[in-house]
């Protein structure tokens, strides 16, 4: 598990803790504050702090309702089992058979809670600078797709970016035109501070543009995750 985490703890026991099932803890017969939930309790109070505060910055023209909307959408059991199945956390929890039998190690609410322990168990651990890397390392992809979800479009999505982080707005060129006049075919380069970040092409200006728009955000991503 640690391998899978990036994380080499000092106190063994957290994470064994982390990973316990009441259903484990049941079979053989164990104290049952040896389980994760007093961990998880810890963990979903630092990733909802976490969230909160990555998106209070990244998006300051947000009000109240709108960032209340976008860190519920990012922080439920849906996403976290999603993360905690990217991470193959499922196969290294401490569960009873009868549990397991029932498909326990690919239930939502279990891999969701264990995820939020783990969180918590690397917090005490580690610190929470290390835990808060390691959330927004696992939810990037999520905060990504969530941030087009907010936007009206891809274009709104990289000006916000580019404004924020580069200071700049995006500019857009139309490189080629082709075609008969019903059926044009316009070609669009987008620019941040001079370079070329994203090309599109389509039936109209506008759809040119935006597709340039989407392949320059994949390009500022990827160049993030660098």
């Amino acid at each position: 598990m640690e391998k899978h985490l990036g994380i080499t703890f000092s106190n063994k026991n957290l994470l064994k803790r982390a990973l316990t099932h009441s259903s484990f803890a049941f079979e053989m017969g164990m104290d049952a504050r040896e389980v994760y939930e007093r961990l998880e309790f810890l963990g979903d109070a630092i990733l909802n702090f976490v969230i909160t505060d990555f998106i209070f910055y990244r998006f300051p023209r947000f009000n109240e309702g709108e960032l209340a909307k976008f860190r519920a959408n990012l922080v439920n059991s849906e996403v976290l089992a999603k993360v905690a199945q990217g991470i193959g956390l499922g196969e290294f929890i401490f569960m009873g058979k009868g549990a397991e039998l029932t498909g326990g190690r690919e239930r939502t609410s279990i891999l969701a809670d264990c995820f939020e322990a783990v969180l918590g168990a690397i917090y005490l651990d580690q610190d929470l600078s290390v835990v808060r890397e390691f959330i927004l390392k696992n939810f990037k992809d999520m905060i990504f797709e969530q941030t087009l979800k907010e936007f009206s479009d891809f274009k709104t999505a990289l000006q916000e970016y580019t404004i924020e982080k580069l200071g700049a707005v995006p500019e857009y060129q139309i490189t080629r035109e082709e075609g008969p006049v019903h059926e044009r075919i316009f070609h669009v380069e987008v620019l941040v501070q001079g370079k070329i970040l994203g090309k599109g092409m389509g039936r109209s200006k506008k759809k040119a543009e935006q597709r340039a728009a989407q392949e320059a955000l994949e390009t500022l991503r990827r160049e993030t995750d660098d």
